[in-house]
């Protein structure tokens, strides 16, 4: 079984990688790859940090989906001022926000350090860049990643998605012909255009459809079904992934976009002799 997911994996990742010059990964700015260096305490990392141009990402907690990205540029009694590589993404925090801000490994006392929890005591979004201000932290943390790196798209006419609320070990839908609880597709304006892939990785993805549209009683650890197509460039054609998932945060109701990110559980592969239309393999993995 493991066969499968891997080679499904594998393309998936020959994909992305193909989408890249496209739309994928596209950044306000473009700060030098550096891990940090070697610090005795927060302030001396933060320093180090500022000094190396290392970025941060800012999750709601130890794990989840990114909120932003930001690149710290000073260090003062009011906090750690970052800017924001992608001001979009400035929507989801506010003073008072509790964030989780991750960077890049270093070692230190004997053990290596990667996070820190904060919270966000300022937001200048009228500034160019936007800054986001963080509360200094008072210790290093230790936390695990998840295996496979998010890419941003930013341009969601290259993949698209039809996502079913459905268990896939026990639903009685047909899912090839079924219709689809959401639909993400920029060329259809009644049902999927203003819905959009924000982020994909062989392990999930993040995407943001508009309140009306998501199912009522989707929410963490919701079960679903997804058909992902992907863009071929050399084909000029849409290719399908089929995957089943788990919902792994749902932003506030009452926002006019929602953002909904997915981890994947198993893949699936077409087959009509099965009850779904598709059979499917279990994905094994320890990423957090």
């Amino acid at each position: 079984m493991g066969d499968v997911f891997v080679w499904s994996g594998v393309a998936l990742l020959v994909v992305l990688a193909a989408l890249g010059g496209f739309a994928l990964g596209r950044h306000v700015r473009s700060p030098r790859p550096a891990p940090a260096a070697p610090a005795a305490t927060p302030e001396g990392l933060m320093a180090g940090l500022i000094r190396l141009a290392a970025p941060l990402d800012l999750l709601p907690g130890p794990s989840g989906e990114p909120l932003a990205r930001c690149l710290p540029v000073s260090a003062g009694p009011e906090g750690l001022v970052c800017e924001l590589l992608d001001s979009s993404t400035s929507l989801d925090l506010h003073p008072g926000r509790a964030v989780t801000a991750f960077f890049a490994p270093v070692r230190q006392g004997g053990r290596k350090v990667n996070a820190f929890e904060t919270e966000v005591t300022a937001l200048h979004s009228a500034l160019e860049p936007p800054q986001v201000v963080l509360r200094p932290p008072r210790e290093l943390l230790s936390v695990p990643r998840r295996r496979h790196a998010r890419k941003r798209v930013s341009d969601p006419r290259f993949v698209h998605v039809r996502l079913w609320a459905a268990d896939a070990e026990t639903s009685r839908l047909f899912f090839p012909e079924a219709a689809p609880d959401i639909w993400v597709n920029a060329y259809d304006g009644r049902n999927g255009g203003e819905n959009a892939v924000t982020d994909i990785s062989p392990g999930g993805l993040a995407m943001e459809v508009r309140a009306a549209l998501v199912p009522l009683g989707l929410e963490p650890g919701s079960p679903v079904v997804l058909k992902c197509s992907l863009f071929q460039f050399k084909e000029k054609q849409f290719k399908p992934y089929w995957y089943a998932g788990l919902v792994r945060g749902v932003s506030a109701p009452d926002d006019k976009l929602r953002r909904i990110a997915i981890s994947f559980t198993a893949v699936g592969a077409l087959d009509g002799n099965a009850p779904q239309g598709v059979r499917w393999t279990e994905r094994i993995t320890n990423e957090t």
